[in-house]
Parts: C-alpha cells; structure tokens; sequence
C-alpha cells in the first residue's frame, strides 16, 4: 500500500480510496458506523490502543513495524495509527436544493484543503449542511479530513458537480440564496432574520465568487467588520455566516448538533 499515491487525487478517485491518520480520526470513524479497509498498526501501538482497536474488525488490522510504517506515514508525530477506507456513502453527490434540506453553506472554489476541513467541522457542529463546488479542495485529502476533526464521518457534508444550477433551484424551492459579497444592495449580517432554509455561498480569499455564481444569487451579504483588513479567511467568515444562524435562533442548535459539538 502505497500513501504516496493516496496523496494524489487522482489516484483516490480512480481507486475511490482515501488514508488518515491518527486514534482521535478513527474512533469517529468508527462511531458513525464506517469499516475500514485497512488498519496499519506501528508495533507498540497495538498495546497502546488496545481498547479503540478491539472495534476494528480482525481482518483489517495489519501490524507493521517501525521501518514500515515510517515510509506510509505522511504526520511529523505519527500516532501509530494509519487507516485505509473506501469512499465514505454518507458524503453525498447533490444536484438541486431539494436534496439539501435546512440551511446549507456553499463553498465556491475554496482550495485550500485546512479552511475545507475547518468548515465541514463547523458546519457540522452547529447544524448547517456544508456543500463544495467541485473545484474545492478535496474533501478526501489528508489535510481536509485532519481539519475536519472526524466531522466528515458524520454525514452533513456534499459535493456539487454543477454549481450553477444546483443555486437556481433554490429559487424554484422559494428559498433564499445569499453571496458573501458587497454589493450594491447588499445587506449586513445580524441585520435580517435568518430563515430554516436559507442558503449562503461563500468563495475564496483571492477571487471570491465567479461571477457565473454571482448572477445567480438573487441577494448579497457583507459581515460588518472595523475596514482594518480588506477580507477574512474563507473558513471564518462561514464560521460567523453559521453562527448567526444559531444566534437568530436564540442560541440554540439541535440535541444532535449540540453533542457533535461538545465532542468534537
């Protein structure tokens, strides 16, 4: 097994393949139902997690020795823990906002794979649906599943091959679609009421949002901020969008949500 290859996206969407590392990643993997495919064990590393390890099935489990595990490992610290796993079902292909019920956070060209994994794990803690266009950093990179914090496991996370389209049937839904952008009419954050459904399209530092996406938004929202700086970093200014929501809804996310974020 070769992690060098797994490091390629290419090479993972061909072989619908992806790694992680580490105890923490696993045991989320584990608590949301997944199998992997293979868990490479640095020896010691057995003994000192025996208990997590007695939840992996038998025949995934392959102890390798220090030499070995050295050349799979991509971490400076390794734990001594390195799972192989097949493409994850409860991350989800969706093409219309039918298939996206609640408040959805889309990313628009967000290439960086740590803000990715920052905004599945946030999204995912406070009740929001995380969505990326395809030229998003890959949710199955290393980077994005470490961000992430084993929020990736949980389910609350699609891509969308057709970003265009998939925005113009919010307003066949009659729901609302906001970009993260100044505007000529746009509004202030915390200065509206947000709806169950709503829709908030966020792109990346340097460009934003294209403007074929733009043209598709019937609204536009700015975050109210001092003029210091001219922009914030992708993953928090979703991370403020998301929790205004909670904010407007007096605080308050769901049980489900609530104990995601208390454990992650």
């Amino acid at each position: 097994m070769q992690t060098g290859k797994l490091s390629l996206r290419k090479y993972r969407e061909e072989t619908r393949t992806f790694f992680f590392e580490g105890a923490h990643l696993l045991e989320e993997y584990l608590r949301f139902g997944h199998r992997p495919k293979t868990v490479f064990v640095r020896d010691g590393a057995e003994t000192t997690y025996a208990e997590l390890l007695r939840r992996v099935p038998e025949n995934a489990l392959c102890g390798v020795p220090e030499s070995v595990f050295s050349k799979l490992s991509t971490e400076q610290s390794p734990q001594g823990l390195l799972t192989v796993s097949g493409y994850l079902d409860c991350v989800r292909t969706v093409s219309r906002a039918a298939e996206t019920p609640g408040r959805v956070l889309f990313l628009s060209s967000v290439r960086d794979a740590g803000n990715v994994g920052t905004v599945i794990r946030t999204a995912s803690s406070l009740g929001w649906t995380a969505v990326l266009s395809p030229d998003c950093a890959d949710v199955y990179a290393a980077k994005t599943v470490r961000a992430s914090m084993g929020a990736l496991f949980a389910g609350d996370t699609a891509v969308c091959a057709d970003p265009e389209t998939f925005l113009r049937s919010f307003d066949a839904s009659s729901r609302r679609v906001f970009a993260a952008f100044l505007g000529e009419r746009e509004l202030r954050l915390g200065g509206f009421d947000l709806r169950a459904d709503d829709c908030f399209v966020v792109g990346n530092e340097g460009q934003g949002i294209p403007p074929e996406l733009l043209a598709v938004c019937p609204h536009s929202v700015v975050i109210p901020m001092t003029g210091r700086t001219e922009s914030l970093n992708a993953a928090v200014a979703a991370a403020i969008i998301m929790w205004e929501g909670v904010r407007k809804d007096g605080g308050t996310v769901s049980d489900l949500a609530s104990a995601r974020l208390r454990h992650l």
